[in-house]
């Protein structure tokens, strides 16, 4: 996982942890958090599930999250 990409997921981890929000809202601070395009941020949560959606970094980071986030 690069940096860029474990940021990102740990932003979605404490955004989430800070506020409670649904995926959409979540999606949305960590969008705007970051001068990113919302779809970007769907797009790239999307890529690093599929690259890195078992190693134990993922899992720890996604397990931050509800499991009913699609990502």
């Amino acid at each position: 996982m690069s940096p860029r990409d474990r940021e990102l997921l740990t932003g979605m981890g404490n955004c989430f942890a800070a506020c409670g929000a649904n995926f959409e809202e979540t999606v949305g601070m960590v969008a705007r958090a970051r001068d990113r395009d919302p779809e970007e941020v769907r797009t790239t949560l999307a890529r690093i599930r599929r690259e890195s959606g078992t190693e134990p970094e993922y899992v720890a980071l996604r397990g931050r999250l509800p499991a009913e986030f699609p990502f």
